[in-house]
């Protein structure tokens, strides 16, 4: 980024349902290709490219999603979040446009990230593509027990479908919650890898089904049977619910 460029800060929200993801495809929608195409049309094609603090899967949903982009010039940001309202589908909202410190990355910067899954245990038709809809009865307290043995510092490579050189992730929290209709898994941590969260919910759901033990759970964490987790829960009941980064900032939500 050149000395003169500006840095901006975006607050996003969105429903990925109908998007590849994050990331820019070439041949699908993506949440960042559909907010480039607003911003280079509304800021006539001279920004950089928008850096957001992950890369959420395609039917992935965000309710906090933070990003940045650089541009030459004094923005009003507030009628820029205004213009990019309007432009953008219903699915996709920005909260607010604001300038931030030059050294503030959207990924890089952020100290840590929690997800929510959530499990429908009624086929409600205000959630069906935000929660997975599950039928059967799980046992509350295996799971919540199961919940707690991932918190820590662990090698996750039998919790995700991609090869990395970094397996190591710091949990700093889990809980279930019970919401009504609805079970709420929640989970941060310092970093994610690719489908972690979905398959440690699956290795969850399995454990309160009895479909495994807490002992089976403990071994694929332990990497002591060298066989990844293959169940995943589907996309659709998956939300980024928020990214803390640090107070220098003064980034809200936080």
């Amino acid at each position: 980024m050149k000395d003169f460029q500006k840095r901006y800060l975006l607050k996003i929200s969105y429903v990925g349902t109908n998007y590849s993801g994050w990331q820019i495809q070439s041949n699908a929608s993506s949440i960042q290709g559909s907010i480039m195409h607003c911003l280079k049309f509304l800021l006539n094609n001279e920004i950089s490219l928008i850096v957001g603090a992950g890369r959420t899967d395609a039917g992935v949903h965000a309710i906090n999603f933070f990003a940045h982009f650089d541009y030459l010039h004094e923005l009003d940001c507030d009628h820029l979040s205004y213009k990019l309202n309007r432009f953008l589908s219903p699915d996709i909202s920005i909260h607010y446009v604001r300038p931030i410190s030059n050294n503030f990355h959207a990924r890089f910067s952020a100290i840590s990230r929690r997800y929510e899954y959530w499990i429908s245990n009624f086929k409600d038709p205000f959630l069906y593509k935000r929660s997975y809809f599950l039928y059967n009865n799980i046992d509350f307290q295996k799971i919540n027990d199961g919940a707690k043995i991932f918190i820590g510092t662990h090698n996750f490579s039998n919790f995700s479908k991609t090869k990395c050189s970094n397996n190591i992730c710091i949990v700093h929290s889990t809980s279930w919650i019970q919401k009504k209709e609805v079970l709420v898994f929640s989970i941060t941590a310092n970093r994610f890898l690719h489908n972690m969260v979905r398959s440690i919910v699956g290795s969850l759901i399995y454990l309160g089904l009895n479909k495994i033990t807490l002992t089976d759970l403990e071994s694929y964490l332990n990497n002591e049977n060298n066989c990844k987790f293959t169940y995943s829960v589907p996309a659709c009941g998956l939300h980024l619910v928020n990214v803390k980064y640090p107070k220098k900032y003064s980034i809200e939500d936080n």
